[in-house]
């Protein structure tokens, strides 16, 4: 199942033992507070199932550091049930800030990259050749 809303600012995709999410654009702080939520409620159809969040950010324009504190504040998600995180990144990424301030933590690692290689690779680690295979595909329609 696919969630895409805000014009595509950003997709959220659940697929076997990962969500797949895809970050694009400028966000503002409706954006924002919008995909925590939705994010929130995939999150909760886990049902206590251990998932490893997979995001694709290239391209994305990440609030600045204070915007992004006084947006974060109305969500909370609970991620105990997740195992890891993988960014990939391009050259502009700058979410520094965010990984800092919510990864401090959490009982699993961030893991960030700008290689695809390399992001496949880890995706391998974590799933199954089905799931590679399909974050593969996944990753060229992004």
């Amino acid at each position: 199942r696919r969630i895409m809303t805000r014009a595509t600012c950003y997709k959220i995709e659940q697929f076997k033992n990962c969500i797949l999410v895809t970050l694009r654009g400028n966000w503002t702080m409706a954006t924002n507070i919008e995909y925590l939520a939705v994010m929130a409620e995939e999150i909760n159809k886990r049902k206590g199932r251990p998932f490893h969040l997979i995001v694709d950010m290239r391209s994305w324009q990440i609030p600045t550091a204070k915007t992004f504190t006084q947006m974060k504040a109305a969500i909370k998600i609970d991620r105990s049930n997740q195992v890891s995180e993988l960014w990939l990144e391009d050259e502009d990424t700058k979410a520094n800030h965010i990984a800092e301030k919510f990864f401090a933590e959490t009982k699993f690692t961030l893991s960030r990259t700008k290689s695809i290689t390399d992001f496949i690779e880890q995706c391998a680690q974590k799933a199954d050749d089905n799931v590679v295979q399909y974050i593969k595909i996944w990753l060229t329609h992004n």
